[in-house]
Formats: structure tokens, sequence, C-alpha cells
């Protein structure tokens, strides 16, 4: 799987900051694996204040070299747009299986953005999110991959340790 460009999400970068936390070390070993073989790793501005809700977004990783913040322009609300109305249409029909938060205000925002700027993956741990990528995927309205980071590093790279 090509890792050229990666978004990451906030549930990732949740994981990677707190070393208290059960994913923690499997989190950081796909940050560094990503560090090492990406070239640009993107840090949403969404992201960004999801993740200021619970800690000082100075925390987040903004100084690592290949981080670049990615503002949410007009281009990405318009693809943003375009996800939500298929997406509530597929939740009505129950084609798409999610809880009941919103879909629109986050998910298919950073999706739109993963489309739009042309990531090849990107990584979280939010079931929902995974459900909306899924459909739209199926739907071929995305191109790029969705990594579950619960999965461990050595799964994904095809390492036997």
């Amino acid at each position: 799987m090509e890792v050229s460009k990666i978004l990451l999400d906030t549930s990732f970068l949740i994981r990677v900051l707190d070393p208290n936390d059960p994913d923690h070390a499997n989190f950081r070993r796909y940050l560094e694996f990503f560090l090492r073989k990406s070239d640009i790793i993107y840090l949403s501005t969404i992201v960004a204040a999801e993740y200021g809700v619970m800690d000082s977004i100075h925390h987040l990783p903004l100084a690592l070299s290949k981080i670049r913040i990615l503002p949410f322009n007009l281009d990405h609300a318009t693809k943003a747009s375009e996800f939500g109305r298929a997406s509530y249409d597929a939740r009505r029909k129950g084609v798409v299986q999610v809880g009941k938060r919103v879909i629109i205000p986050n998910d298919t925002k950073l999706l739109a953005q993963a489309e739009v700027e042309r990531v090849n993956l990107f990584i979280g741990r939010d079931d929902n999110c995974q459900a909306v990528h899924r459909f739209l995927k199926t739907s071929e309205l995305v191109n790029f991959e969705y990594q579950d980071a619960r999965i461990p590093f050595n799964e994904f790279t095809g390492e036997l340790f």
C-alpha cells in the first residue's frame, strides 16, 4: 500500500499522544513508520479543533518535519456536501449503519479533505468514520484507503514480529 500522503484522524492522535492509552505503543509504531516512509502527513484544522476540546492544541506534533496543517477550504466543503448528501441518503435507506451522532460535521469533512488532497491513506480508530468511508469507497466516491489503527502494526506492514 502506498503511504506517500496520509491524513491523521483525531482518534489516532489522541492515542499517539497518550502514553497511558492501551493502544499507544501500536499507534506510535504507525506514526514512526509514516514519518520514515511518507512524503506528507496532513493534520486537518478540523482534527486540531477536535483534539483541542480535551487537550491543548499546542501538544500536537506540529513541529515534526512531515506534518502539514490542512485548513478546511471551499473545495473541501463542496466535496463534504456531496459526501453528506450521499451518506444521509444511505443512512435513511439502512445502507450505512452508524451511531446516532451526526454524520456531516466532521467525518465527511475529513474524508472530503482526504479525497480532494488525494491522500493515499486515512488513519484512525473510529467505527462510524470507517463505516462512512466504506460506503463512499463502495460507491466509488473516494479513492483512498482507511486504515484502522487498532490493527497491529506488524499486520499492516506484513512483518512477522
